[in-house]
């Protein structure tokens, strides 16, 4: 693991431009990850709340730079499994027009849609080992990307560029096991945080992007991740190591990193950067544009995510 990690800071209210401009003050991190094949992994909680969704201008950006960059790719893959409709989160959204505005082919993939899979073993409420299924499309994507928006959440306090990446891709039925439950009706706090927190790391081993970008031109606050509550932010932050980019966009969302459960593992077990001082931020500083998201009205439970037992489960990886 690198001692330092760069995470690019823009600030602006131009999605497009801020994106293009946030990778490309990372650009020396990023080129070495680019393929002719790329996959960009959106967010869509909602197939008809546009705040709780990635932007297609964010993905403009995204394409800007890819297109720009000295090994452009052939084709480019924008894959989702969608809370919702993925089919009519790419209508609504304006996805289904991208293909036509630039040169480069760009498919469209539904995950629900994915017949292989790899299973990967995780555990649930009373230590009990289930077993969840893992795309292979992005197991077998030669470079990755997460495209989040900035949203507090309902578990781990705030969703960002990891948990997109994972809670969106793997097979829908299995998701709610990742609470810890086998079912949405079982789920409570605080137990359910105490799995969650563990069960992303679990896979973040298989499913970490290569590239992270985070957009909080407008973030939502709140009970999240969904609902229509805005935050204004006038940032977006991008790089490779995806916990310091997770970390950078919490502090400014107003929380602390410390206390982040996922945040804590990956520190815990050298997955990546997650302290100031293994941080670099480049553009504008966390000071200049933090502010303080309304926090969700579970979040005191939230934040009791310390498993005793934390390292057996990790392990067991």
């Amino acid at each position: 693991m690198k001692t330092k990690a760069n995470v690019a800071l823009v600030r602006g209210t131009d999605r497009r431009t801020c994106a293009f401009e946030a990778l490309n003050r990372v650009r020396e991190d990023v080129e070495p990850h680019l393929h002719e094949d790329v996959l960009l992994k959106p967010n869509f909680l909602s197939d008809s709340i546009q705040l709780a969704s990635s932007h297609a201008d964010t993905v403009r950006g995204v394409l800007d730079f890819l297109l720009g960059s000295d090994t452009p790719p052939r084709r480019v893959l924008i894959t989702e499994g969608s809370a919702g409709s993925t089919t009519d989160a790419f209508q609504r959204f304006g996805y289904s027009e991208l293909a036509d505005e630039y040169d480069v082919d760009i498919e469209l993939f539904d995950l629900h849609q994915e017949t292989r899979w790899r299973e990967m073993t995780i555990f649930t409420a009373g230590d009990r080992v289930r077993t969840v299924r893992m795309p292979r499309t992005l197991l077998d994507a030669p470079c990755t990307f997460s495209l989040a928006r900035a949203k507090t959440h309902d578990v781990c306090v705030v969703t960002l560029s990891l948990k997109n990446m994972i809670m969106g891709t793997i097979a829908q039925p299995d998701r709610v096991l990742m609470h810890g439950f086998p079912s949405h009706p079982e789920r409570r706090q605080p137990v359910e945080a105490k799995y969650l927190n563990v069960n992303l790391i679990r896979l973040a081993r298989y499913l970490s992007p290569d590239v992270s970008v985070v957009d909080g031109i407008t973030g939502l606050q709140g009970n999240g991740p969904g609902g229509t509550n805005q935050a204004d932010l006038d940032v977006v932050a991008a790089g490779v190591d995806v916990f310091a980019v997770d970390a950078v966009m919490t502090e400014v969302m107003g929380f602390d990193p410390e206390l982040m459960g996922t945040l804590h593992y990956a520190r815990k077990y050298r997955l990546g950067c997650t302290r100031p001082e293994q941080i670099n931020v480049l553009g504008v500083p966390v000071a200049d544009v933090a502010t303080r998201f309304q926090p969700h009205e579970s979040t005191q439970k939230q934040l009791q995510w310390q498993k005793h037992n934390a390292d057996a489960l990790l392990a067991a990886a």
